[in-house]
């Protein structure tokens, strides 16, 4: 149970490809996310997308996440290329170097959960013959702010590789009940984000999102709690360690993930 744990690309979000590599490599790490921009700025810097998968290839390391979409739920107009565009170009790196899942953020709900479960399910057709699920995250600072609502877009839109990202920061931030879990598949969560942190905010929740995260055990989630669930449902998606923290961000990038993969194992181990 939760037997696979990568990097997320966010908890050290500013660094190289080669950082990124090492990083994993140092922590133990069987994978890693990474952004299109990431990538974009190896190749500018004269590293083909042929060596950067043979160099992940040679290290055993899988790239298991990649986005995030954050405007699929755009129709018409310019809004719409871009947000097509963007997909392809996620498609593209799914080709030229592997990735199980595309993320994509939760959005506006304006028109009703039946509109954003349509558009979702058409991203995912898109993304289905590249052999991609596609992972909705839900924001606290969004329409689609809690699991249940994230869940009934998944499900409404009818499509096998729609799924849920499963962030335990914004499941204990926003809202959030084990409750909304009961009625999802454990196969439809495509990954746990895992980080902890205070339970009532302390600072504008945008801001806490992106700079007070702490690493599993040195917050105020109950996260054993969670996961009892998670394992009780079967859930055995891998772990993506995201801690995006100020404190993280003063160490290198080799340190930042050393130590959010460490305190990571220390709580897991309770489920080995």
């Amino acid at each position: 149970m939760f037997q696979e744990r990568f990097l997320c690309a966010s908890t050290i979000l500013e660094a190289s490809m080669r950082e990124r590599i090492d990083a994993s490599m140092a922590g133990g790490y069987m994978g890693l996310g990474l952004r299109p921009g990431h990538v974009k700025r190896a190749v500018e810097g004269e590293h083909p997308v042929t060596d950067l998968y043979g160099e992940l290839q040679a290290n055993d390391l899988e790239l298991v996440e990649i986005g995030f979409i954050s405007d699929w739920w755009t129709l018409d107009g310019d809004g719409n290329a871009v947000s097509l565009k963007h997909e392809q170009g996620l498609h593209r790196l799914k080709e030229d170097l592997g990735a199980r899942h595309m993320m994509a953020i939760g959005g506006p709900l304006g028109e009703g959960i039946d509109a954003a479960a349509a558009r979702f399910g058409a991203m995912c057709r898109r993304a289905a013959p590249h052999g991609l699920d596609v992972a909705l995250e839900f924001l606290p600072w969004t329409d689609t702010n809690t699991l249940e609502k994230a869940w009934q877009i998944v499900s409404e839109s009818g499509e096998p590789n729609a799924k849920i990202a499963f962030d335990t920061w914004h499941f204990f931030r926003g809202g959030s009940t084990l409750e909304m879990l009961e009625p999802i598949p454990a196969d439809r969560i495509a990954v746990i984000q895992l980080s902890d942190g205070p339970l009532n905010p302390v600072t504008d929740e945008m801001d806490a999102t992106f700079h007070s995260r702490a690493v599993p055990g040195a917050g105020e989630f109950p996260l054993t709690t969670l996961f009892d669930a998670l394992a009780a449902k079967g859930v055995k998606a891998p772990i993506g360690v995201e801690v995006l923290s100020d404190a993280l961000r003063e160490l290198s990038s080799v340190a930042a993930a050393t130590a959010a993969a460490k305190a990571t194992d220390r709580f897991l181990a309770q489920y080995q």
